[in-house]
């Protein structure tokens, strides 16, 4: 059996593992205007993978551990936003912190640092607050996929590569079309086109998946397929490359 991804939108995604664990990864599915379904329509969910507690990312979250009662692997913030807010079984949380590696439903997961922000507001108005993070996850032998959240560049990176080696990334290069209030003040995301193409780079990526968009046909998409297309025609930095489109499934090789 193949490793499978399947993109949700913005930067959700189910990774089928080669020995057939079902990983999602930031569940934003039921108010996402471009996912492929809702989250009861996930088929199966073995493990939940939270990068941070932003709407995009958090989620869909209670509502899947409420029917599959699968861990969740999450930084603090997130398992308190769950527990105390939502009334998740405290027992399914695996909580984490950078550096940190742990197996879970038979996969292997490190959480990575991501130089970001995660926090919410509950109803009761409490600001929570706490580390944002990527993960890498072992999805078979020789196959690390690194998600990493909505990190801006660091030259981490380049550490991390040398040090976990991940081969497979989903590198987000854009910000979402009404994203945030004011989206006319925003001129990029996180991070570009250009500096996810050197970060792609420096973590020694062999297939770049594209994320964090609605629309795989938007400038920043283009200008990052052109960033790599140019390199490889170069004969400088040649990885393969995937836009997928949401709801679509991707089998590695």
């Amino acid at each position: 059996m193949s490793v499978k991804i399947q993109f949700f939108g913005y930067a959700g995604y189910k990774i089928i593992t080669k020995s057939g664990v079902h990983i999602v990864v930031d569940p934003f599915l039921n108010d996402n205007p471009v996912a492929p379904f809702k989250a009861d329509e996930l088929d199966r969910v073995d493990l939940l993978l939270i990068t941070h507690n932003a709407y995009d990312h958090f989620g869909d979250a209670p509502e899947i551990l409420r029917k599959y009662k699968c861990p969740v692997i999450c930084a603090k913030d997130v398992v308190h936003n769950l527990t105390t807010v939502h009334g998740i079984d405290p027992d399914l949380m695996r909580v984490t912190i950078w550096g940190m590696l742990m197996e879970v439903a038979g996969v292997t997961v490190r959480s990575i640092e991501s130089h970001h922000w995660s926090f919410t507001v509950t109803p009761d108005q409490e600001l929570l607050s706490g580390p944002a993070m990527g993960f890498m996850i072992d999805a078979a032998l020789g196959v690390r996929i690194y998600h990493p959240g909505d990190t801006a560049l660091t030259y981490d990176m380049k550490m991390w590569g040398e040090l976990y080696k991940p081969n497979v990334g989903l590198m987000h290069i854009s910000l979402p079309e009404n994203s945030l209030p004011h989206m006319e003040c925003y001129k990029c995301g996180e991070i570009t086109p250009y500096e996810g193409w050197l970060a792609s780079q420096w973590l020694g990526l062999e297939h770049i998946i594209d994320s964090h968009y609605i629309d795989p046909g938007c400038d920043d998409v283009k200008q990052f397929c052109e960033l790599v297309e140019k390199s490889v025609e170069a004969g400088a930095y040649q990885p393969k490359l995937s836009v997928i489109k949401p709801g679509e499934m991707i089998e590695l090789d």
